[in-house]
Order: C-alpha cells, then structure tokens, then sequence
C-alpha cells in the first residue's frame, strides 16, 4: 500500500449525493425543546407567538445527522465523513476510532419556521495530516439551499480518524482563540435537564450511546452523554439570549471544537468576551468546570 501526500485525493469533492429533507413548524418547535428551549422560549416553539416562530440557525444542521426526513433515505450519519471512513478501513483493514472534532456553520439566509425544504449538496472538502501517530482529520462540507434555491447555510464538519497519520498531506492547522486576560462580558448559567438527550434524538441523532446506560458504560462512560451537536445548538441558543435575544435571524456564524463529553443533569456555564463589535469568542464549562466547547466564535449582525 502506497501512502504518501496523493493518498486522499481521490475522495476530495467527492459527495454522498443530494438529498432533500422536507420539515414542517413541529419540527422547528422540537429542535428547540430539545436544544433546552424553556416554556418561556415561546418564539422558538409556539406557532401563534406574537410576531411570529423563529428558527434557531442551528435547526439548519439536521440535514447533517441525514436521518430525519430525508430523501433518499441513508442511515448514514455525517455523510462524506463515511466516505473517508470507509476509505481507510478498505486500506488498514479495520475502523480506527473517531471522533467529531468541530463545527463550524456559516449562515446565509433566514430558515423559514413554519416549514419548508432544506435541498443539500456534501463533499468531502479536505483531509489533513496531525502527523505519524496522530491520525487524520477530515474536513466535510455540507452546502443547504432552500427550494426557492436560496443559499441558507454551509457547515463544515471536523472529523478526527486515528489512523494513517503522517501520509505527508496538507497539515491540519486547529483555529485557536486567544480568550482576553479579563473577566467575560456575558457569563450565563442554565441547568442542562437531564433527559435533554432523549428529546434532541427525535431530531434524528439516535445513537444508542446517549441514552442507554449499559451501551456507554461498555465504552467507559459513567452514564449517557449529550449528542455534540445538540451541546452546540445549547450553547447557540445561549449566546443568542445575550446579545440578540430571540432574534436568531442575525447570527452569522458559530464554530466550536468539542473539548470534552456534555453529561446532563447539571448546571452548565457560558463565557463569552467581545471580540469586536458583533463577535465574540466564548467557551461552555459544566458545573465541575469541564471544557465542554472551547475556541468558540459567535458572529452576528449589530
């Protein structure tokens, strides 16, 4: 086996190919209950809300996950990051552990609340090299557009594979933030309810892990933990009710790294320092004072 740097050309730009997911307001409203949305929360999930439903901008990340809705149906979690995936245990011939690094999701357009059509286009956007002993990172794209053909949002998604690091590829350059040596202009606290997990899997992540004790105590973990996609719409929501509350059609961009796993039932907090105006840089610690999300930027329109 020949690994040297063309090792993954071949993979990038490649797609799992376009899909539709079709979502109605029911949707919407479930997404944020199961991001933490409170009863008091009514733009996020009630339909007659005076001057209207909002999406939060992370509703825009479902067609990721690509098990809700979808057409055609794949239960293939982060499509082209399982292109990659596949690729290197057709090479070493076995699946190397994983794991979902970062997010980074860049908003173009409003989503409209009361339902309609997210039409996806994905591909496999980069693979770097952490260096002999330090395995790969996939960078995956995902474009979402609207029916009408507006461009909604792009995510790219930063998958981390223990294997073939080294190949002499373009080196992966992890975003770091330098967090001001002050105290935070936002600090919040929200307790994390327990059973978080068991409403953000109807949004489609259904992996066993975050709701059955015997499955993650067979993988080392003390109880179920959080999907990170659903600790990141959390932290989302959050920082919007700082700066722009209930007005989710500003924010920009969010990109976070996940530091460690989120483990419900307990009190989470969240720093946030300006930037500049309409950016910030923020982290989200638990109770224990665990980075859950660190290297975090929330960019909005002032």
């Amino acid at each position: 086996m020949d690994i040297n740097e063309h090792f993954f050309d071949g993979l990038i730009g490649k797609g799992m190919g376009p899909r539709t997911m079709n979502y109605e307001w029911r949707d919407v409203s479930l997404y944020a209950l199961g991001v933490g949305a409170s009863k008091h929360d009514l733009p996020y999930f009630f339909e007659k809300c005076k001057g209207g439903m909002k999406a939060l901008p992370t509703f825009s990340l479902l067609p990721y996950i690509n098990t809700i809705n979808m057409q055609p149906y794949r239960h293939v979690p982060y499509g082209p990051n399982e292109l990659v995936s596949d690729y290197i245990v057709e090479h070493i011939g076995y699946t190397p552990n994983r794991l979902h690094m970062a997010m980074d999701l860049t908003i173009h357009g409003s989503i409209d609340a009361y339902g309609g059509t997210f039409l996806t286009e994905d591909r496999v956007n980069a693979v770097y090299d952490r260096g002999e002993g330090k395995g790969v990172v996939a960078d995956c794209a995902m474009e979402i557009y609207d029916r009408a053909g507006r461009h909604i949002s792009t995510i790219h998604s930063y998958h981390w594979h223990k294997a073939l690091g080294g190949f002499g590829g373009p080196r992966f350059d992890s975003q770091k933030v330098e967090y001001p040596d002050r105290a935070p202009d936002y600090e919040t606290k929200e307790f994390m309810i327990d059973n978080l997990a068991c409403f953000y899997r109807l949004s489609g992540d259904t992996y066993e892990v975050h709701v059955d004790p015997e499955i993650s105590g067979k993988y080392g973990y003390e109880m179920p933990f959080m999907q990170g996609l659903c600790t990141y719409g959390f932290a989302t929501r959050m920082l919007i009710g700082q700066v722009i509350p209930y007005q989710p059609e500003k924010v920009k961009h969010i990109y976070a790294q996940m530091r460690n796993v989120c483990y419900p039932g307990r009190n989470m907090t969240l720093q946030a320092w300006k930037m500049k105006e309409g950016c910030l840089c923020f982290k989200l610690m638990d109770e224990e004072g665990r980075l859950l999300l660190g290297n975090g930027l929330f960019e909005y329109e002032v």
